[in-house]
């Protein structure tokens, strides 16, 4: 009867096991490894990864950098991807959760990618900058901010952030954020008289995002590049589609 109480459980046991999930948590090491079986082909390592890399370009290789960074957030993490290419169309920006739950995607990021991991009063950022050339010759860089929260992530603020016109700097940087706005401070522009040097963009309930109605340091940035005289000289990065 003993041999039998014993079998019983040992069968109940294992039946407990094999139907509950892995307490087993992503972490970093993890993450990269799946992201490379996806790159290597296996189609079950992206589904796992919702989607990261497009069905049509699994196995390219001809990637410049993946970058893997982690933020805490209420004593759980998560995880950032940046996956970044020489042609800007696929590149990639990803949010997970330390159980694989994909929270963003971000596929319109442009250049060379870097990201950042903040948290403020009690809420969290990633600031991920691009930096990219146009018109051969200028140097343009692009903040992105998305807030993370404890289900759902977002972009809450993208704006110009840097511009280098030969040996002209100019740039706006954040000063303030707030649950009601985001102050800028633009510098380095040469008619001080022309434009403000204080941008202040508002939070928008209905779009969860923070916008200028006089986005002033884009508007430069974008009369800098119209005036702008060049001759094209640099190879144009081929589209995929």
């Amino acid at each position: 009867m003993k041999k039998l109480i014993l079998f019983v459980l040992t069968i109940f046991a294992l039946t407990f096991s094999a139907c509950c999930p892995s307490e087993e948590k992503l972490n970093s090491a993890m993450l990269r490894e799946l992201i490379a079986q996806a790159m290597d082909g296996n189609r079950e390592a992206n589904v796992e990864l919702k989607g990261l890399i497009d069905t049509d370009l699994i196995s390219r290789k001809d990637f410049n950098s993946l970058r893997i960074d982690s933020g805490l957030v209420n004593n759980k993490y998560y995880y950032s991807v940046l996956l970044e290419y020489f042609d800007p169309l696929l590149n990639r920006f990803a949010i997970y959760d330390d159980q694989l739950r994909l929270y963003l995607i971000d596929k319109s990021l442009n250049g060379n990618l870097s990201a950042q991991w903040t948290a403020k009063e009690n809420r969290n950022f990633v600031f991920v900058q691009e930096r990219f050339l146009t018109k051969d010759i200028l140097s343009i860089d692009r903040l992105s901010i998305y807030e993370v929260y404890d289900t759902t992530a977002g972009l809450i603020y993208k704006s110009i952030s840097r511009l280098v016109k030969g040996k002209n700097i100019s740039t706006q940087t954040i000063e303030n954020i707030s649950a009601d706005f985001i102050v800028t401070k633009i510098s380095g522009i040469a008619d001080s008289k022309s434009i403000n040097q204080i941008d202040t963009f508002y939070f928008y309930a209905g779009s969860k995002e923070y916008l200028s109605s006089n986005n002033l340091f884009n508007n430069f940035v974008k009369q800098e590049i119209d005036d702008f005289i060049w001759i094209n000289t640099k190879p144009q990065i081929p589209s995929s589609n």
